[in-house]
């Protein structure tokens, strides 16, 4: 069955994607200098159909210092998001104000817009006492919507693999990318399936560590495309930490998140490197680091049943 899209899992979605990692990485600097330079960061997701991102300010920090969010939030940007037409011609354009929360947040004074999918968003920040000045861009995916029926409820490891099939993007001018995230609504030691009960088990994992699982990312290799132009997606079982009801998010990523994530994994050691070789994540931000990605997403609901 499928349920209504929760926002704020959705936002958790893209942290668990890109902020974990990103943050510790980006505040260590990754780019090649002979002395520390102070760097701007600069972090905002946004969602297809959702409301105007909030977007995030800081500076690095060198590798020895403790990332602070409190201490290295900018609070004297001029932040504007401007939606842009065909001719990549300012369309709307969006003010941002300081929020009272801190921490370098900026939100929209308006709160009404939805994010259009297949549309393309400029970030435009400058300055009051710095020099830089922060230009990125992204463009909204196609809406995903999961076409086929989801069983209520499926066995663990069971030969009906669990399929998501959603429509061929409208926008096909570049490889399509794909993520899972699993949310478990009864995550409970006693409810873990053997691989992630074995670990918890030697302490290698804590119950936070996979309340939310992800897939990484899935891309063109990975799904298959049916005569009448859908795509199928195959859940895969490892994804599954805990038996019971799960809601399973399908997401569609743009190229500034795939490309982040891609380039983390090779500095985690995701590919061959060549000794003292540690490649510069990719981050499509002009003035400084960071992300402005979106995301296109749905949700669906099952239970996980013992075997």
């Amino acid at each position: 069955m499928q349920m209504n899209p929760n926002i704020s899992i959705y936002k958790f979605l893209i942290i668990l994607l890109v902020l974990a990692g990103m943050i510790t990485v980006i505040s260590c600097e990754t780019y090649n200098q002979e002395e520390y330079e102070e760097l701007v960061i600069v972090e905002a997701y946004a969602i297809a159909n959702d409301r105007l991102p909030d977007v995030r300010i800081h500076t690095t920090t060198p590798a020895e210092d403790f990332f602070d969010p409190s201490e290295t939030a900018i609070t004297g940007a001029n932040v504007q998001v401007v939606l842009l037409d065909e001719s990549d011609q300012s369309e709307k354009v969006f003010d941002y104000f300081f929020s009272p929360a801190g921490n370098g947040i900026y939100i929209a004074g308006n709160r009404s817009h939805r994010m259009q999918a297949n549309r393309t968003y400029r970030l435009d920040i400058d300055f009051n006492d710095r020099p830089e000045v922060i230009r990125a861009y992204t463009t909204i995916p196609d809406q995903l919507t999961v076409l086929n029926e989801i069983a209520d409820s499926v066995v663990y490891q069971s030969e009906e693999q669990l399929e998501i099939v959603i429509p061929q993007p409208q926008n096909n001018a570049q490889q399509q990318v794909y993520v899972f995230s699993i949310i478990s609504d009864e995550p409970f030691a006693e409810n873990l399936t053997p691989f992630y009960l074995a670990n918890f088990e030697d302490e290698n994992i804590e119950l936070d560590d996979v309340l939310v699982n992800s897939s990484g990312l899935i891309n063109e290799g990975n799904f298959d495309i049916n005569p009448d132009g859908t795509i199928t997606l195959r859940f895969p079982w490892i994804g599954v930490a805990f038996y019971g009801e799960n809601r399973i998010i399908t997401g569609l990523v743009d190229r500034n998140l795939s490309d982040l994530v891609r380039s983390q994994e090779v500095q985690l050691g995701g590919s061959t490197l060549s000794p003292g070789e540690i490649p510069n994540l990719i981050y499509n931000i002009e003035g400084g680091i960071g992300i402005f990605g979106s995301m296109s997403t749905d949700t669906v609901s099952t239970r996980i049943l013992r075997p």
